[in-house]
């Protein structure tokens, strides 16, 4: 038999060629759901089911990836807690509050939600509880927490914080959209007449937060001044809240600062507190300020709610001299907040003669109103004001009109209430000027008794003082006092 041939040596077989790239590597699709059908993409081109296959299982990871939300509120905290709450109302018709349970050291401890009581008016009943700290958000796995943030600048803000699936984070930024809405559209402070408390430091007190000031029962015709006090107070303060639509054609700035000085008693509160009703009845939020330290931090505040009134009273507490505190309400005054802004800054003070030049400068206060005592024609206007029906429309009051020229409204108020005394006397029931006359003369003469200077004790009178002391005590100690005084006096001379 013959030998068989060797067999052919084996060889590899040949490489497949390398696959070109499909084009649905390099693109994307979004996946929508409609209709009962599970449809590809045809353009570019008929997409592949094992990239559709991919184009899902990377969609799904996508979608599982946790984002981090932090949604801030530009508003007081108080606010915007109440707007949140109102949301979550409108979204979901309920909030359910969850209590956070951690551990620590091997030990379990729990963290119940806060129930924040938010003042949202002036009755009694106007409160919201508003729930602080964990929720569980219908369609969302993970916690949504609320709560109060302090910033690296101390100030407070209200937050929303979630960890969240990328397919949930719409939900938890929807509430925050809808509470933003709320906040702008009816916000518990916007164009209210408010209190706003601030501590010693001049920073807003968030353990104290606004509150709602009830000033329904004033109305201009209340506000009884010397007439032309009463139009410049008008045309400076009061005609920009009431025609604010027009300041803005005309190109009118409505940032603007007005001074008010005067004695105690002349009307600077009662302006305040026409200014706050005006404020309300024209959608102007009015912010009356407890400590004129307080002016920067009310300004800030008064920015997020504007248009808006700052009111500050007894300015000369802190600008009587150029120090650090006077510099710092100056530049609070020049620039705090921009020009554009809607902000109109009221500041009050007894002591005018106190204040710093700088402050009054032009330029730095658009007006600066004296108020004074009230002349004998206001007299006259107050003492109707204040008897109502019982002085006769054709009563003359010239005479009791000189008579408290000078006085302030307290004292022409309790003038009245003493005439009353005269017509009860006189068994009638309207006043008449003779009543009010004795009444005026009375008060008057009780004024100047109060109002009287107690002579200021001399030097002299202090050294005589001191003798005596030393005669009836025999005290060395007194007589090195003395002698101390003396040697004073000398140096002065």
């Amino acid at each position: 038999m013959a030998p068989k041939a060797p067999a052919a040596p084996t060889q590899d077989p040949p490489a497949p060629a390398p696959k070109a790239p499909s084009v649905w590597d390099k693109l994307d699709v979004p996946i929508a759901h409609q209709g009962r059908a599970i449809t590809l993409p045809a353009e570019p081109s008929n997409m592949p089911m094992d990239k559709a296959i991919e184009a899902l299982i990377r969609k799904k990871a996508d979608e599982e990836q946790i984002f981090r939300v932090f949604e801030v509120f530009d508003a007081y905290p108080h606010d915007a807690a109440v707007a949140v709450t109102k949301a979550m109302t409108n979204l979901y018709g309920w909030a359910s509050p969850q209590t956070e349970i951690f551990k620590f050291l091997g030990m379990e401890f729990k963290n119940p939600p806060t129930m924040l009581a938010v003042k949202t008016g002036i009755r009694d009943d106007d409160v919201m509880q508003c729930p602080l700290g964990n929720f569980k958000l219908p369609g969302v796995d993970e916690v949504v927490k609320t709560l109060f943030w302090t910033d690296d600048k101390d100030e407070m803000h209200f937050v929303i914080h979630a960890e969240v699936k990328k397919r949930d984070r719409h939900i938890v930024l929807e509430l925050a959209t809808e509470a933003k809405r709320i906040l702008k559209e009816a916000s518990i402070y916007r164009g209210k007449p408010i209190r706003l408390g601030v501590d010693e430091d001049g920073d807003l007190d968030m353990s104290n937060p606004p509150s709602f000031m009830d000033v329904s029962d004033i109305t201009e015709n209340d506000v009884i001044l010397d007439r032309e006090i009463y139009n410049q107070i008008d045309t400076n303060i009061l005609v920009p809240i009431k025609h604010t639509a027009a300041c803005r054609q005309h190109n009118i700035p409505l940032k603007r600062g007005v001074l008010l000085s005067g004695d105690y008693g002349t009307g600077k509160s009662l302006t305040a507190k026409l200014a706050a009703r005006i404020c309300e009845l024209n959608g102007w939020t009015f912010v009356l300020l407890d400590k004129v330290q307080g002016l920067r931090a009310a300004l800030e505040f008064a920015n997020r709610y504007s248009p808006a009134v700052v009111f500050a009273e007894d300015i000369d507490r802190v600008a009587d001299r150029r120090d650090e505190a006077t510099n710092d309400l100056i530049n609070t005054i020049d620039g705090v907040v921009s020009k554009r802004s809607e902000i109109m800054t009221v500041l009050t003070t007894n002591f005018v003669e106190k204040l710093n030049p700088v402050i009054l400068r032009p330029g730095r206060l658009d007006a600066v109103i004296t108020l004074r005592a009230p002349n004998a024609e206001t007299a006259q206007r107050l003492l109707r004001h204040y008897a109502g029906d019982l002085l006769p429309e054709d009563q003359d009051l010239t005479a009791v009109g000189h008579e408290l020229e000078g006085q302030i409204p307290a004292s022409i108020r309790e003038c009245v209430e003493r005439a009353k005394l005269g017509m009860i006397g006189r068994a009638a029931w309207t006043l008449s000027e003779s009543d009010l006359v004795v009444a005026a003369q009375t008060m008057k003469n009780h004024l100047a008794l109060l109002n009287r200077k107690v002579a200021e004790e001399t030097e002299a009178d202090k050294l005589a003082r001191s003798l005596k002391a030393v005669i009836h005590n025999g005290s060395q100690e007194r007589l090195e006092h003395i002698q101390n005084q003396v040697d004073e006096i000398r140096d002065r001379v």
